[in-house]
């Protein structure tokens, strides 16, 4: 079923303009892409959700880390920092790892929402210029997200180091310097961990020591996280290419230019066949499928607006945001968000997200998450949209 869904059509024009906080509305009887209810918190949704137990965990511009049962709804908890919290929740057993622009790594209990512990990442200080119609074009709205692998996590802040923490205590057990602010998350793959810098280099580290095992050089930013599919790194940068890289040693398998000299904000996301890839993309406004092993393109999806984030594949179909703007003279862009056909490239469903104040003038950027038959959303209007799988 071809089902086009807009915020007015689904009645969540009528929610929303009600302004009311934590305001939670639901329908019953849903159909794919239908509207089920939203929560509403008080500040643009950056981050991407992580869902486990019926609950959504997802951090907010507020500054707060929330935890929402979706199956009720209602919100369980919610942690406060000091910053803006744009990192994708991590969860490892009773543990929950997310970063703070306040400058700090923390570690909750993710059924109460208690502080175990919190190291200094070093980078509350950093600048963060985020987009806008303007010089310097630092576009610098994302943040790391932790990796856990064993009693090790790995996480990238804005000083340049890559971070190795003891996942029990907090201690910083190594670091690895680049040249540029980190705010890719790090991927882990035979012994080594991957991670890419805004100095336009990929790094394989040695996950023990942290010793540089290699390292390669775009010409371009990279906001890009690398991503393993089918024994491929593939990593985009700000040089308007794509890239296919071995990862035990770096070598170019392949290299793709973006259309219309896009950049590739984008990370992968391996197919439900391990062999392809989905990735999105900058001012060509184009979700993408391609083959890891050969770098060939299968399809192209028109996304309308820039579909920065992370595509999300679950049971066949893939999942993509889309931010936009309306300055004159720049390409055109607009909000959407989409669920495509992950084989054919066809539209499933859509919403248009509603507009907001500021050069980005709304949609979605972070990855939502898929279970329990819902689609769950983290809309920049301040709201996480939930829809009927």
């Amino acid at each position: 079923m071809n089902l086009i869904k807009t915020l007015k059509q689904l009645g969540l024009v009528s929610l929303l303009a009600t302004g009311l906080s934590h305001d939670i509305a639901q329908t019953a009887f849903a159909a794919s892409g239908d509207y089920l209810f939203s929560y509403q918190v008080k500040g643009e949704n950056w981050g991407g959700i992580t869902l486990r137990d019926h609950t959504a965990y997802f951090g907010s511009d507020d500054g707060h880390l929330y935890a929402l049962n979706v199956n009720q709804p209602k919100l369980a908890w919610s942690y406060k920092t000091d910053g803006l919290v744009r990192s994708k929740p991590t969860i490892k057993h009773h543990q929950i790892f997310f970063s703070s622009d306040d400058g700090y790594l923390y570690a909750l209990n993710r059924w109460q929402g208690k502080l175990l512990w919190r190291t200094s990442l070093n980078d509350a200080d950093v600048q963060r210029i985020l987009p806008a119609n303007h010089a310097p074009w630092e576009f610098d709205y994302s943040k790391s997200s932790a990796l856990v692998q064993g009693n090790k996590v790995f996480i990238g802040s804005g000083d340049g180091h890559l971070y190795a923490i003891a996942r029990s205590s907090g201690k910083v057990l190594w670091r690895f310097k680049t040249e540029g602010k980190i705010r890719a998350t790090p991927v882990q793959h035979q012994g080594l961990v991957f991670i890419s810098s805004w100095d336009g280099s990929v790094y394989a580290l040695d996950a023990n020591t942290g010793e540089r095992v290699w390292q390669y050089d775009t010409q371009g930013a990279l906001t890009s996280s690398p991503a393993i599919v089918d024994d491929v790194l593939v990593i985009g940068s700000r040089d308007t290419h794509l890239y296919g890289l071995d990862p035990l040693n770096g070598e170019l398998l392949w290299k793709q230019a973006y259309p219309g000299g896009s950049w590739v904000e984008s990370s992968a996301t391996a197919a439900a066949d391990g062999e392809h890839f989905y990735i999105g993309s900058s001012d060509s406004n184009l979700l993408n499928k391609y083959h890891a092993q050969s770098g060939d393109l299968i399809w192209q999806f028109e996304t309308g607006g820039w579909s920065w984030g992370q595509p999300v594949a679950q049971n066949g179909t893939v999942y993509i945001g889309a931010t936009g703007h309306d300055e004159p003279g720049w390409f055109a862009t607009q909000r959407g968000f989409f669920a495509v056909n992950g084989h054919t490239g066809e539209q499933q469903w859509q919403y248009q997200p509603e507009k907001i104040n500021g050069f980005v003038h709304g949609g979605v950027y972070g990855a939502p998450a898929v279970g329990y038959g819902k689609v769950i959303v983290p809309d920049l209007d301040g709201y996480i949209h939930v829809f009927e799988e």
